[in-house]
């Protein structure tokens, strides 16, 4: 077998150009069916060495590859920085990725607590919106109720105002009527005192004018004529006033005292000219 392999090598190396028939020491072998059947199968088998036998030649480097490694070599050590650099990136970013995978997984059951906080929160104020609703129509009714009852209430109030204003308009009424009747006694009074000692005044002076009558006529004398017309016009004058009301207004402005006085000098000069 393996005598048969390198014979068919050599024939594969040497071109495979010279046949059975044309060399001198070629000997006619007598093959049976299974043998040729084995040796076709192994021709298939010498061609495909072959085959791969001329890729491996092509694929040889050429005689100057030595003077190219280390082009080659750095090329190679750059491109395979540039690798490092891609793979560390690429790792890099997977472990980014990772963290945010992490992080964004943390922060959506933080939002999920949230979210489930928020609605418990609200149902939570929806129930107290509910219960505020019913304490307001509670709040509405017993305001309802309130304002019946104020009703009732300042009605009685306006009645009770009206019959306590009555009474204390006939209480007023009463008390004022008092007072002024009080007033007026008073001033009847007073009125009734002045009266008194102005007729007290009045009946001194007529008895002195009496008196001064008498004299005069007793001893008349040609000077006391004029004296006695004199006397008795001031003197009816006075009456008059006295008469007519006047003698409060001389009483305030002062010429009561004068007027007497005027009367006592004349009845003192009438006295000395009677002497």
């Amino acid at each position: 077998m393996a005598g048969l392999l390198a014979w068919a090598a050599d024939v594969v190396g040497k071109g495979g150009n010279i046949t059975g028939d044309d060399d001198p020491n070629f000997i006619p072998l007598i093959l049976t069916a299974e043998q040729q059947a084995y040796v076709q199968e192994l021709n298939r088998k010498a061609a495909s060495l072959s085959g791969e036998i001329q890729d491996l030649r092509l694929r040889l480097p050429p005689p100057d590859i030595s003077q190219r490694l280390p082009d080659l070599h750095a090329h190679s050590l750059a491109s395979y920085a540039d690798l490092a650099l891609q793979l560390n990136s690429h790792s890099a970013t997977k472990e980014q990725s990772q963290l945010r995978e992490v992080t964004l997984l943390e922060e959506n059951a933080e939002y999920e607590k949230a979210i489930s906080n928020c609605r418990n929160k609200i149902e939570e104020k929806q129930r107290e919106a509910d219960k505020l609703q019913i304490k307001l129509k509670e709040m509405d009714l017993a305001e309802e109720n309130l304002k019946l009852e104020l009703e009732s209430v300042q009605a009685a109030l306006e009645s009770h105002s009206i019959e306590t204003n009555e009474t204390v308009t006939n209480s007023t009424a009463q008390d004022g009527t008092e007072s002024s009747s009080s007033m007026t006694l008073e001033k009847l009074e007073i009125k009734k005192k002045e009266l008194a000692s102005m007729e007290k005044h009045i009946q001194e002076l007529e008895r002195e004018w009496a008196q001064v009558q008498d004299n005069a006529l007793k001893q008349p004398s040609a000077g006391t004529s004029a004296q006695t017309l004199l006397i008795i016009s001031s003197s009816v004058w006075f009456k008059f006033q006295v008469i007519s009301g006047s003698y409060k207004m001389l009483r305030k402005r002062g010429n009561l005292p004068r007027v007497i006085v005027f009367i006592l000098v004349l009845q003192l000069k009438m006295q000395k000219n009677t002497i």
